[in-house]
């Protein structure tokens, strides 16, 4: 009786608490904004700790193959970390965004001198009447397509450098970061003494299973991503310069980091390549295409099974939703980041399954080897 009217009661305040968010969810959006604004640069600093513990784990492993003192392993692999970050910062405050903003401030010349060259030949090949030619180039000098893809570029070259605009919270992000990794064993070693005082045993063996579960996964996944992001990155530059197509350097870089969006990040860099190259020629903007459908080829046949492959065991489809599911939410970073997330929910589930289903199993065969033995 007892327990039916705890149950009940666990009950009656779930849904009185259920209740009160619905009421006050505005509310309660406007108090977590303004929490994640007050708390953004330890936020800041425990992602980016979370994600460059990885190359840093690699960097102390290749300093213990050398023989290099362990009392400096840490120190180096942070140091290392912080000059690859502010190399990353410099290179998309000083030369990505700046280079984005000059192509998108030709695009619009551009586009008017490809109309006037196209009008220009049906109109002497006959194609099609003056009349007709004047209306349709109007029509399209007064669509809002290219200034809608104008505005969209232009954004993006803004969000690039407004995310960095605030160089207090960035600086304060870096050092929590640091602090974090230099002091993540110890860390770890307080939050276990504190499971072990608030819970049971057979729940701390639990957590600690999924955190490693989460931290394999989130390895694998990262550093197959960093290795094919650096290929599909050489292969465009190679391919745009033996070509001879501008912006090699900077499209490579945009196909390596936007290639750790899953399916659709390939596409966002073809179309920014063929944008950059546009602006110099339409046809240099089909070269690029063909370029980018090349290395396609070869990385969705050769790159991604061999270094990718099921690093994360998550199936295409379950890939697809994440991907969908994160960047509803969070844009670009939850397209990426919900990925692996996934990956550790149906890794659990799978593994869950499995051993309900062996213990199912398990009566039965211990019945049919009775049966074998009495027969």
């Amino acid at each position: 009786m007892d327990k039916i009217r705890k149950d009940w009661a666990v009950m009656i305040a779930l849904a009185a608490v259920s209740l009160l968010v619905v009421l006050n969810f505005s509310a309660i959006l406007t108090w977590i904004s303004e929490f994640i604004g007050m708390m953004f640069p330890l936020i800041l600093g425990m992602i980016l700790a979370f994600v460059l513990n990885v190359p840093m784990k690699r960097i102390e492993q290749v300093l213990e193959k050398i023989n290099f003192p362990q009392k400096l392993r840490r120190s180096v692999a942070i140091l290392s970390i912080i000059v690859i970050l502010l190399l990353i910062i410099s290179l998309l405050i000083w030369i990505i965004a700046p280079m984005i903003a000059k192509t998108v401030s030709q695009l619009g010349d551009s586009v008017n001198h490809l109309l006037f060259v196209v009008a220009d030949f049906v109109q002497h090949s006959k194609l099609m009447q003056s009349s007709e030619v004047s209306q349709i180039t109007d029509s399209l000098s007064q669509s809002n397509i290219v200034s809608s893809v104008i505005t969209f570029l232009g954004g993006f070259t803004t969000n690039i450098s407004g995310l960095f605009s605030n160089v207090f919270s960035v600086i304060m992000g870096i050092f929590f970061m640091i602090n974090i990794l230099a002091s993540k064993e110890m860390l770890a070693r307080l939050t276990l003494r504190i499971l072990n005082v608030v819970l049971p045993k057979d729940k701390i063996e639990h957590i600690t299973y999924v955190g490693e579960v989460i931290m394999d996964t989130y390895d694998r996944f990262l550093m197959s991503q960093i290795i094919e992001a650096g290929i599909v990155g050489v292969m465009i530059f190679a391919g745009y310069s033996l070509v001879g197509l501008p912006y090699a350097g900077l499209v490579g870089v945009l196909s390596g980091v936007l290639s750790f969006i899953p399916y659709i990040g390939p596409f966002m860099a073809c179309g920014i390549g063929m944008l950059f190259t546009f602006t110099e020629s339409p046809i240099q903007a089909l070269i690029s295409l063909v370029v980018f459908m090349i290395v396609q080829i070869v990385e969705g046949n050769v790159v991604y099974p061999k270094v990718v492959g099921s690093s994360v065991g998550l199936p295409t489809v379950l890939t697809l939703a994440a991907a969908l599911f994160g960047g509803n939410l969070f844009g670009l970073v939850g397209m990426i980041f919900f990925i692996p997330i996934f990956a550790v929910i149906y890794r659990l589930v799978k593994e869950w399954v499995e051993k309900h289903e062996q213990e199912q199993a398990a009566p039965v065969v211990a019945v049919g080897g009775i049966i074998d033995e009495e027969n």
